[in-house]
């Protein structure tokens, strides 16, 4: 009984710091999953399809453009990587599976994608969901353009950890 009582009151005081205003103001919203532990490279593989369009050079410009936004600040090498190549399957690295569909917008076309980590090597550190879907309009039929970069780097900075977008959060100090 009496390690009860010494319980519950390590308790209160524990609630009694916190209100107090002892802790931080602001904590850090995100931590990096572990998934990014021990990282050694990144890959990226990109899949476009499009029912009336050939998806193969958009698929390697929209690849190359990931892999390129992703490598700035990036501590470890980015490359790109295409079906079967077993350095998916490589100690330590991380590939971002990047689907995509170009469909009609008007008189445009539109890039629909979502960007999902995935770590083989790792299945401890799974992640069941990547990015939001994003959408960004096409110069062209083989032409990125420049209006996509704002896209990319948005669903990027929401899985990078070198890109995490921090955003502060409030610390409960109230009970109620």
């Amino acid at each position: 009984m009496q390690i009860l009582a010494s319980f519950r009151r390590a308790c209160v005081a524990l609630v009694l710091l916190c209100a107090s205003g002892a802790a931080p103001a602001t904590a850090e919203a995100s931590t990096p999953s572990l998934m990014w532990r021990d990282l050694r490279a990144v890959n990226v593989q990109c899949l476009v399809q499009a029912s009336k369009l050939n998806t193969k050079d958009l698929e390697a410009a929209l690849c190359e453009r990931i892999r390129a936004i992703a490598a700035e600040g990036a501590p470890v090498p980015i490359k790109r990587v295409t079906f079967g190549d077993p350095a998916i399957l490589a100690a330590g690295t991380v590939t971002l599976l990047v689907h995509a569909s170009v469909e009609p917008s008007g008189d445009r076309l539109a890039l629909n994608f979502a960007i999902r980590p995935i770590r083989p090597s790792s299945p401890d550190s799974e992640v069941y969901f990547g990015t939001a879907p994003k959408l960004a309009l096409l110069a062209g039929a083989r032409d990125l353009g420049p209006s996509i970069d704002s896209a990319l780097s948005s669903a990027l900075a929401e899985l990078l950890p070198w890109k995490l977008q921090r955003s502060e959060i409030r610390v409960l100090t109230e009970i109620h």
